[in-house]
């Protein structure tokens, strides 16, 4: 039986690195997605045969993340058998999720027939063209643009770089987005808000980055993130006061604009997926995203 042990935040030091080399934009192989959810999910790690492999807990269901680290689909192949001879062991379902496309390709050339491999429409990721979201130019993204012209012109706005000292400030702008979602969106909002916690505590631990978006001396909204591989950027936490018209947009591009300056090498920015939440959905579509990027899961059939 594997020997799966609680992802603790001294783990980054040597999990970042492998995540980071993979080159996998996939949201859920984040670190600090893993930590800071990791406290709703029961967030555990092992490490086979070189290749890592993340345990999360639904309603009393186990599910692996597709391994990493693998030098040969020979090796990998190893891996995955001696999960399923783990899950075998522990009498439960083999659940592979959170797969990449091309992934899920290998997956089912490896094991031909073996895996029911279905596609999780809610997972998938919203990954986007980090020089467009910081211009908004062309004729789509026109309505965003004049979001941003109102708000600059009624507005005496300015950012802030969030540091260690700053970091509690987006504590109360979060209990006002708790208290305006819906019924729908309550449940998902109070372990966002649970992760935020979480996160924001080891904001210098995870070198997060973070910027507050002002109007006057009043923080209205803020953004926070990390670089997950050489060319792209998640954006982990964004949220401002709805009641301001523009608010969203202006912290959407001014973020993205900081991501670029301070990592030229940027080209993509990945704003997670949308939960299954329609004006989500909506609203992460009305960006225009460059990519989608599927997720899907395994299990034996």
């Amino acid at each position: 039986m594997l020997d799966f042990k609680p992802v603790a935040l001294t783990d980054r030091e040597w999990i970042y690195p492998i995540i980071y080399d993979a080159g996998i934009r996939n949201a859920d192989y984040s670190f600090t997605n893993i930590f800071a959810w990791g406290e709703s999910f029961q967030a555990k790690q092992v490490v086979i045969d070189g290749c890592l492999i993340i345990c999360t807990s639904v309603d009393d269901s186990n599910y692996y993340s597709y391994p990493i680290g693998a030098k040969s689909n020979e090796q990998l192949a190893l891996v995955i058998n001696k999960l399923i001879e783990h899950c075998a062991e522990l009498g439960e379902d083999f659940i592979l999720h959170a797969i990449p496309a091309d992934k899920a390709e290998l997956l089912e050339e490896l094991f031909p027939d073996k895996f029911e491999i279905t596609p999780v429409r809610d997972l998938f990721d919203y990954i986007y063209s980090a020089e467009k979201l910081s211009t908004l130019a062309g004729k789509k993204l026109h309505s965003k643009r004049n979001f941003i012209n109102r708000f600059t012109a009624e507005y005496e706005w300015h950012t802030v770089e969030m540091t260690t000292d700053n970091s509690s400030l987006w504590a109360d702008m979060v209990g006002e987005w708790i208290a305006a979602r819906d019924e729908e969106a309550y449940e998902s909002a109070f372990d966002e808000a649970r992760a935020m916690r979480i996160a924001m505590s080891y904001f210098t631990e995870l070198k997060l980055d973070g910027i507050y978006l002002y109007i006057g001396d009043r923080p209205c909204a803020f953004a926070v993130g990390e670089r997950i591989c050489k060319d792209t950027y998640i954006v982990h936490f964004e949220k401002a006061d709805a009641t301001i018209a523009g608010t969203y947009p202006m912290i959407n591009r001014e973020f993205v604009r900081m991501v670029k300056e301070k990592y030229p090498e940027v080209e993509y920015i990945n704003r997670e997926d949308d939960m299954g939440l329609e004006n989500l959905r909506k609203a992460k579509l009305s960006y225009y995203p460059e990519i989608i990027e599927e997720k899907y899961m395994a299990v034996i059939k």
